[in-house]
């Protein structure tokens, strides 16, 4: 690898293709500002990774490489797509009913022919990015480098979601034109449009940190960590639970000495116990309660009610299977399942309504969503990528300090899934094509192994 302190000289020694895939990664946590909006919010990143497919529709391949891992992302983000749009267009009948229950949506942003092939769009260029960042072998040469741009850039955005948890939030009084950001009352939600997208970014930044103490002398080391894990655990999110599960996890997994895993998992255990004492009968015990304790019940019980974020998310979630069950097959079509929400929007035992369905609403897990729209072929194809992704970091889980990064950040996602949706989010599948790319075009290359993507 080369190091160098400076992007710009990074730049030059590198073409267009490989300079779009550096910045779509540096860029990956401007998920609401900034942006275009155009009856959605069209992102920084996503502007690129458009271009990115442009070019790869005119690039030629040569007949030597060997692709076989792409073939994964090839079945779920182009092929799967695709039969789902074509057996909706052809089988299924105009959505009448949608456009009289929300008589606001007579617009482009919901046109029944346009939306579905713009949510194909955002599927094809899912795959040209992941193709791109392993495919790209020469960014691997800079890749400490990208990192240390990548922990300036999230210690810079979680500064700013600090200074707008505590103070005011600034770029949400900017005109809408350019940005999609909510205000959250004391939750860190930096630049995505709520705390559970931000999470999963903030996560692999803190990771980032964690496993890149070299790039910095011990006190820069420690103010940065403290800023990127203070704005993580200011989310507030629920899937937090799962990272210290996780975390607590790879204590049993990773190679190391039997005392250091003891230590470490009774500090954890004990820190656990103590904030959970600390809580216990406080004035804050309610609002741990509300946060954490109620939703994951909420989520995982499928309530009759939907007046918290958890019994919202769990009944958009049983939506998308209802539709599914209807139509297995080749679901209704990437996109379509908004056309479809309002259909079941009192079947699902609801009793007490708190937040309801609108215009735009779909299932909010990933999962879910899949089933609902694109059936068998688009769940199965999922399954298969995860899979794959899963036992390749699995096989070089212990390697080196990154390897240890990707695989409990892909776990992470893996987890972060359940409550992230549309499936197509980019921000998902970047660092997970990075971590593979690294084990392709770095680990297998420096051990003399097959370093060709044949896994």
């Amino acid at each position: 690898m080369v190091f160098t302190n400076n992007m710009l000289t990074v730049f030059r020694y590198l073409d267009l293709k490989s300079k779009i895939v550096i910045l779509i990664i540096l860029f990956i946590g401007f998920q609401q500002f900034p942006v275009i909006r155009a009856g959605g919010s069209f992102k920084l990143y996503e502007l690129l990774a458009l271009c990115l497919l442009g070019i790869s529709l005119f690039q030629v391949r040569t007949v030597k490489e060997n692709l076989k891992f792409l073939r994964y992302p090839y079945l779920f983000f182009v092929v799967s797509p695709i039969i789902s749009f074509f057996l909706a267009l052809i089988f299924l009948e105009y959505p009448y009913g949608f456009y009289r229950q929300y008589l606001e949506t007579d617009s482009f942003k919901f046109n029944y022919y346009i939306y579905p092939i713009l949510q194909m769009i955002y599927m094809f260029f899912n795959y040209a990015v992941f193709s791109a960042i392993l495919r790209t072998k020469k960014i691997y040469n800079f890749l400490p480098i990208i990192f240390k741009y990548s922990i300036y850039i999230g210690t810079m955005i979680a500064l700013y979601s600090l200074f707008a948890m505590f103070f005011f939030d600034p770029i949400s009084k900017l005109p809408a034109i350019i940005q999609n950001k909510h205000e959250y009352l004391f939750r860190s939600v930096g630049f995505s449009q709520e705390p559970s997208f931000y999470i999963l970014y903030q996560t692999w930044i803190v990771l980032l940190v964690f496993y890149s103490r070299k790039f910095f002398s011990h006190y820069v080391w420690i103010l940065i960590f403290s800023v990127n894990l203070l704005s993580l655990v200011f989310t507030f999110s629920t899937t937090l639970i799962s990272l210290v599960l996780i975390l607590f996890l790879t204590l049993f997994i990773f190679k190391s000495s039997a005392k250091k895993k003891i230590f470490i998992g009774a500090f954890m255990v004990f820190s656990l116990f103590a904030i959970l004492y600390s809580l216990n009968g406080s004035s804050n015990w309610e609002y741990f309660e509300s946060f954490f304790i109620n939703k994951i019940t909420n989520f995982f019980s499928s309530p009759d009610h939907t007046l918290d974020s958890g019994s919202f998310r769990s009944y958009t979630s049983r939506i998308g299977i209802a539709i599914f069950k209807d139509y297995p097959i080749a679901g209704v079509g990437v996109g379509n399942s908004i056309y479809y929400m309002y259909v079941y929007e009192n079947k699902m035992g609801i009793i007490l309504f708190g937040e309801t369905l609108f215009a735009g609403s779909f299932p909010q897990n990933a999962f879910s969503i899949v089933l609902s729209e694109q059936g068998v072929f688009g769940i199965a194809f999922l399954i298969a990528l995860l899979v794959k992704i899963g036992s390749i970091f699995w096989k070089y889980r212990s390697y080196d300090n990154y390897c240890k990064m990707f695989f409990i950040g892909y776990l992470f996602t893996l987890s972060s899934m359940i409550s992230i949706a549309p499936v197509y989010s980019l921000f998902i599948w970047v660092f997970p094509a990075v971590g593979l790319g690294y084990i392709f075009n770095v680990v297998k290359k420096y051990n003399n192994l097959d370093g060709k993507l044949n896994d």
